[in-house]
């Protein structure tokens, strides 16, 4: 309607204006064009109406979805408790909410180490602290260094915006900074190092002290304390002399020097690595490696003071038990106490068999009291003992066993002049494990047990106790012509020339084998002198060797010389 008046009146004023149809024809243009710019505001009107009406609408929905997330996360901070922010022990202020894809304990590490290496820097300027406020955050800045961003989620969580909540945490982490810088500045450094070089001076004076104090001790010591080093001596026999005390002493004032020396680091390390907050975590490790096995041990030593008392009651028993049978055994061996079929020198083995049965009893009986016995490597280690013990120890066990059955057969006893297999002499020593013995030529020879019962054993000593004494023999070979009653004749007369063998009984002689060619005959004689054996050989032989050559015989050769001296042969 408006359309057609306006038109209309644009139409008539150019009629009035009696203008041509040239002018009506620019009029009714004029008219279009105007018509067109009124449609576009109409449309742009719309327009800005519709969008109006959304900016009403998003803006009611995002109220609406901020009033929801308030009481969301009002109801999950009672059950939600945060990741705290922990700077040098102190906690600063908890995070919530993630950001960037970053859960809540990386940002809380992040900013962390960002503090740290903001206040830990040798120069500081706090002034450079600000916050730039993006879309989307605020972010607590340290000049270029972005240090946190907060979001408006966090800022939910603590019940403000974010950027009262960012001013709020740059005030925190402020002061933060300004607390680590104070510790770890360069002021705090150069303190620090003039701490330092004052405790490595004052420690270098205290070893200088030290050692001038030990030295002059041990100049005390040498020259005995002006006499009053004496000899250690109880009940007249000396234990140590002025000298041996001497190198004791000295050899204790070493020890003492490196004990003051050692008190004297324990005391000094940690207070020097607790001047600079970088090394301080390594005092209290130095103070635990001392202190805490000290404590332990203490520990120990009380909860294990009533077995302890118990292993003591016992062993004192077991002790003075091991002392009433070393009285026996030391009787019975002197002879004062006779037991009837019990020979004195079984006694002493005896006392040892009965001793190594009851240590090994009363090991058993306080095993379970010892401390750890009930851990797996203390178990462990006994299991590898015995089999190394076992394993390795077989032949000891057997000249062990050897050894017993030895002392109570009898075969010898010290003193005896005995063959053992081809080696000959007299039994100086035997033991549980070996037998030494003497030969003829002062040799010492040394026999396991082991052996002795796996070889002949001839006791020539025994020989005398038990009859005349023991008989010496010599084989000679004389060929069938040499008549046999000359070669006893002159073997007789040999034997009868010896002074170590005995006229009663009498020496006889033996037909001992008849061979191809000669006769084998045996001198046989008794001598008591079983310790001199070689001797008593020797001078047969020389005797039998005069004795043939004083009638023309080789005794060496016999029947070779007989097969010459009678040529018929």
């Amino acid at each position: 309607m408006k359309k057609c008046i306006l038109t209309w009146c644009l139409l008539l004023c150019a009629m009035l204006a009696g203008g041509t149809e040239q002018h009506i024809d620019s009029t009714r243009l004029m008219i279009d064009s105007l018509m067109r710019e009124l449609q576009e505001m109409k449309l742009k009107e719309m327009v800005m109406q519709e969008a109006l009406a959304k900016n009403g609408e998003t803006l009611r929905q995002d109220s609406i979805r901020k009033a929801e997330q308030k009481r969301y996360i009002d109801s999950l901070r009672n059950e939600t408790p945060g990741i705290p922010l922990v700077v040098n022990h102190d906690t600063l202020f908890y995070v919530y909410a993630s950001l960037g894809g970053e859960d809540p304990a990386h940002r809380v590490e992040n900013v962390q180490k960002k503090i740290l290496q903001i206040g830990k820097s040798l120069t500081l300027t706090t002034d450079s602290m600000h916050i730039f406020e993006s879309e989307y955050t605020a972010d607590i800045m340290n000049g270029e260094l972005v240090i946190m961003s907060i979001s408006d989620l966090d800022g939910l969580w603590h019940g403000m915006s974010r950027i009262d909540l960012a001013k709020n945490n740059m005030k925190i982490i402020s002061e933060e900074i300004d607390k680590l810088h104070a510790e770890y500045g360069l002021k705090a450094k150069l303190q620090g190092l003039g701490w330092a070089v004052f405790l490595v001076v004052v420690q270098i004076v205290f070893f200088v002290l030290t050692a001038r104090f030990i030295r002059h001790l041990r100049s005390k010591i040498a020259h005995g304390f002006n006499g009053k080093i004496h000899p250690l001596a109880i009940k007249g026999y000396e234990l140590l002399n002025v000298r041996q005390s001497k190198r004791i002493l000295l050899l204790l004032t070493r020890v003492l020097q490196g004990i003051l020396v050692i008190v004297q680091l324990i005391i000094s390390l940690p207070l020097l690595f607790s001047i600079f907050p970088e090394t301080e975590k390594f005092t209290w490790n130095m103070v635990n490696y001392v202190w805490t096995p000290l404590r332990d041990i203490a520990l120990s030593v009380v909860f294990y003071f009533p077995n302890m008392v118990k292993i003591i009651v016992i062993i004192y028993v077991v002790h003075w038990l091991l002392k009433a049978i070393r009285h026996i055994a030391d009787e019975i061996e002197a002879g004062n106490l006779k037991i009837e079929g019990f020979y004195q020198d079984w006694a002493e083995p005896t006392y040892h068999i009965i001793r190594i049965f009851v240590v090994a009893f009363t090991v058993v009986v306080i095993w379970p009291w010892l401390p750890g016995s009930e851990s797996g490597i203390f178990k462990g280690v006994s299991i590898f003992v015995a089999a190394l013990f076992s394993l390795g120890s077989t032949t000891t066990i057997g000249n062990l066993i050897s050894g017993i059955i030895i002392t109570y057969m009898r075969p010898f006893v010290v003193g005896d002049y005995v063959r053992i297999d081809h080696r000959e002499g007299v039994v100086i020593e035997k033991n549980a494990f070996i037998t030494r013995l003497q030969d003829i030529k002062g040799n010492i020879v040394t026999v396991p047990n082991n052996s002795i019962l796996s070889q002949h054993t001839v006791n020539y000593t025994a020989a005398l106790r038990h009859g005349e004494g023991s008989i010496v023999h010599s084989d000679f070979t004389f060929t069938y012509v040499v008549e046999r009653e000359i070669i006893e004749k002159y073997l007789l007369e040999a034997a009868g020339r010896c002074t170590m063998l005995l006229k009663e009984p009498a020496p006889f002689v033996l037909i001992t084998a008849l061979e191809d060619f000669y006769t084998r005959y045996e001198i046989n004689a008794y001598t008591r002198e079983t310790e001199r054996l070689y001797a008593v050989y020797s001078e047969l032989h020389h005797h039998i060797v005069d004795v043939f050559r004083e009638h023309k015989l080789n005794p060496t050769s016999s029947h070779f010389v007989s097969v010459k001296e009678n040529k018929d042969y």
